[in-house]
């Protein structure tokens, strides 16, 4: 599957207007199909790389390590990928509406908390740990929103990551939320953050390795600085000595 025909089928979904279950249960089949070959993404994060006014067209996000690959016209659903660096891990937080996530390069970690307070004492948050898990390459799990979707992930070992999440409709207006367990603290993500294109190179090495394919065209280079091109370079001759 393509990802153009993953959105296609995907709103269709969603036009059936199934129960939040079947929906979400039916979503991960489609996204297992997606990431069953990382080759699709290649161009993408290619354009990334290459296109200077790339980010113009991308909106502000908390995560310095998210890219936009799609939004339905209908705003009913997102697409999201995030480039993990090496054991990265985001920070614990909440959602605004429901999700699908799941391991397109490499194995990714979740880490799920259960909220132990009743969230209405402002910037305080009793959490739980509940479970940690690692995705392998093609596994999907589910996210809910709200106090039932308190979570962090990231790579789950010494290699670039790519992950996507695919999330509905928010049903609370606003940022989401940051969560600190041990200190007990809550509060909401409002910093803007930019893409590094530095964490797209390496991403982009981890792929020439998997694919076995060279994916830093002169094409591409012809847009780069000179200590990013000596950034891909040093971090590609880690990744193919491993």
């Amino acid at each position: 599957m393509n990802f153009e025909e993953f959105c296609d089928r995907f709103q269709a979904l969603l036009e059936q207007r199934s129960k939040t279950p079947s929906l979400l249960d039916c979503g991960q089949q489609l996204l297992q199909d997606l990431l069953k070959n990382p080759a699709w993404f290649v161009d993408r994060l290619q354009k990334f790389i290459a296109a200077p006014a790339f980010l113009d067209d991308q909106p502000a996000s908390v995560f310095e390590n998210e890219i936009r690959l799609y939004r339905s016209p209908d705003r009913s659903f997102v697409v999201l990928a995030y480039l993990w660096d090496d054991r990265t891990l985001c920070p614990v937080h909440d959602h605004n509406a429901w999700g699908i996530i799941g391991a397109l390069l490499h194995p990714m970690r979740e880490v799920k908390y259960r909220r132990l307070d009743d969230g209405q004492t402002e910037g305080y948050a009793d959490l739980e740990q509940v479970s940690d898990r690692v995705f392998q390459g093609g596994e999907t799990g589910i996210v809910l929103p709200l106090n039932k979707g308190v979570h962090q992930t990231g790579a789950a070992f010494d290699r670039p990551s790519i992950s996507l999440g695919v999330y509905g409709r928010s049903i609370r207006q606003g940022s989401i939320h940051f969560f600190d367990p041990e200190e007990k603290k809550a509060y909401r993500a409002n910093t803007r953050i930019p893409f590094r294109k530095g964490l797209a190179l390496r991403t982009l090495a981890a792929l020439e390795e998997t694919l076995g394919e060279k994916l830093l065209t002169p094409t591409i280079l012809q847009f780069l600085p000179d200590d990013l091109v000596r950034e891909f370079r040093l971090h590609s001759s880690k990744t193919n000595s491993r």
